[in-house]
């Protein structure tokens, strides 16, 4: 019999990581080609999982407190069609660390046998060839970038987000998330046993500023999230786009996580459908066309979602969420069409 094809994963975030933890415990031989690897001194972020995926970051290996999960949250504080905040209860989550989780997984990836390498020039030609000569399996798990994709879906003008952080200490306290609508975004706060982050979610002049700037800025419509906070000591991390997209790649690429399809960080899950995605994809390849399908099911189902959150905001009528739901009901349209060809992104 024909032994399995090596597995070659294209980016070090944790869906491919593990994809990678996945295809050695199938036996593969799996390689990890990225431009570069997570590390200790990379800006600290907080993001929020259902708690069946820490269960499942436990079963392979991924002790919790690794990750700064020492509780989890099932309420959230809310300030969206109104100007007052309130509380409700949620499914349990988990607010884990990052660059913690990817090098957790990185570190469980090699010691399982996968080998890492860097994504140098040219290589994804070369990679494109093998995998058409059916010489390896070839999984995109390079993010937003989504790098071997031939056409990337989003709005011309995304929405942005900032991040913020600080380390988490006695006078401060971890809570359920907290998301405030202001006059042109949404801002939110999240927290761990390590470390606290302030997201800044918008365009233009309301995601710039320092520290100081943004937190007097979420002040003005929302002072309880910003509470004990002081501006001052709020350090710059992550920045990009954050508003949903998705990705068309040669039939004979597979892509997962991100790279596949972006959510909108407003109603995300990302990393734990992104896990979900890499689990499916390498234990049941020949599942290629299911897979597709149910990915525009989930498009059409995330867009409408947010569409509908952004028209319950009290600062629905503001330009960027007039000009972004327009582009969400485009993409609900297109993931919805028997052809799956979108229309052209919103201005």
């Amino acid at each position: 019999m024909r032994a399995p094809r090596p597995l070659i994963v294209l980016g070090c975030g944790p869906v491919g990581l593990l994809a990678a933890i996945r295809g050695r415990q199938l036996g593969l031989d799996v390689e990890i080609h990225a431009s570069e690897r997570p590390l200790s001194h990379h800006a600290p972020r907080v993001e929020c999982v259902p708690s069946q995926t820490i269960a499942l970051l436990v079963e392979f290996g991924v002790h919790p407190r690794l990750l700064g999960v020492d509780r989890l949250f099932s309420e959230r504080s809310m300030q969206w069609s109104g100007f007052a905040a309130s509380t409700s209860p949620t499914p349990a989550v988990a607010h884990v660390g990052r660059p913690a989780l990817d090098i957790a997984l990185l570190e469980l990836a090699l010691r399982a046998g996968a080998r890492l390498h860097g994504l140098g020039d040219g290589r994804l030609d070369q990679f494109g060839q093998r995998q058409q000569e059916e010489n390896c399996r070839l999984l995109d798990a390079t993010g937003r970038s989504a790098i071997t994709a031939a056409r990337r879906i989003a709005p011309k003008r995304p929405i942005v987000a900032r991040l913020l952080y600080l380390a988490m200490h006695p006078s401060l306290h971890s809570t359920g998330l907290m998301i405030a609508a202001g006059p042109d975004g949404y801002a939110y706060r999240l927290a761990n046993a390590a470390t606290l982050t302030i997201g800044i979610v918008g365009r233009n002049d309301f995601v710039r500023g320092d520290g100081r700037e943004v937190v007097a800025r979420i002040a003005d419509f929302a002072p309880w999230l910003v509470e004990a906070i002081a501006g001052e000591d709020l350090q710059a991390g992550a920045s990009g786009p954050a508003s949903a997209q998705f990705s068309f790649l040669e039939d004979a690429i597979t892509a997962i996580g991100d790279a596949a399809f972006a959510r909108d960080a407003l109603a995300s899950q990302g990393l734990a459908v992104g896990f979900s995605d890499a689990l499916k994809t390498v234990a049941q390849p020949e599942q290629r066309s299911r897979h597709r399908i149910e990915r525009q099911k989930a498009i059409a189902l995330h867009a409408a979602r947010v569409a509908e959150q952004i028209e319950s905001s009290a600062f629905k009528s503001s330009k960027p969420w007039i000009e972004y739901a327009q582009f969400l009901s485009e993409m609900v349209r297109s993931a919805t069409s028997s052809t799956f060809a979108p229309a052209e992104p919103a201005s």
